[in-house]
């Protein structure tokens, strides 16, 4: 039986791919909890935001870890963990790194110091998870050896479309959200003023 497909070189692949899944499905799961369409199903989605989160960072740890391991093209462990300093491709290895210290700080003020920190700052930070999420992406298109096939193409392409359509969604009805509640200050001040002149 052959098991080429477990070699070290496939499983840092296949665990790059899965965390672009899991992260993907995240960030998508986050946003989907805060449309109305999905308010019935909101603690769901929060608790798949969560659960995929972290299992895309576990997924992270075991890629990085791999690389280190890795004989068909070598990493020393500072070039892993320290932006920058790798041999092979610097600038795109240290979009990873970059994307990972993003996701773990979102991860980690979400859920050990939100109450420190308050609710406004940490809304701010969880905001990272978008640029953590794009330097991820292109972390992946340009370094990973696969993107030159039709399927690797759809995974990130899908991925894509699937954030900007629901983060379009969100933008709208938060748009809406905030028109009407201008529109309702307006007839309450109205209706007060009305109440007064009579």
């Amino acid at each position: 039986m052959n098991f080429d497909w477990l070699s070290t070189w496939n499983s840092i692949r296949l665990s790059g791919f899965l965390a672009y899944f899991l992260f993907t499905f995240s960030i998508a799961a986050g946003l989907m909890s805060r449309l109305f369409l999905f308010q019935k199903q909101k603690q769901l989605m929060l608790e798949l935001h969560k659960l995929s989160g972290w299992a895309g960072m576990l997924t992270v740890v075991f890629h990085a870890t791999l690389l280190s391991l890795d004989s068909y093209v070598p990493y020393q462990i500072w070039e892993i963990w320290i932006p920058f300093l790798a041999g092979n491709a610097p600038v795109l290895s240290a979009l990873g790194t970059i994307s990972f210290y993003l996701f773990l700080l979102v991860l980690a003020t979400s859920d050990f110091f939100i109450k420190t920190l308050g609710r406004s700052l940490w809304k701010r930070i969880h905001f990272l998870v978008i640029p953590a999420w794009m330097l991820m992406t292109l972390h992946g298109i340009l370094i990973g050896t696969d993107s030159a096939h039709p399927w690797a193409a759809f995974v990130y392409g899908g991925g894509i479309f699937l954030v900007i359509i629901i983060l379009a969604f969100r933008y709208f009805e938060s748009h809406l959200e905030s028109t009407n509640r201008r529109k309702r200050k307006l007839l309450k001040k109205g209706a007060v003023q009305k109440g007064q002149i009579l």
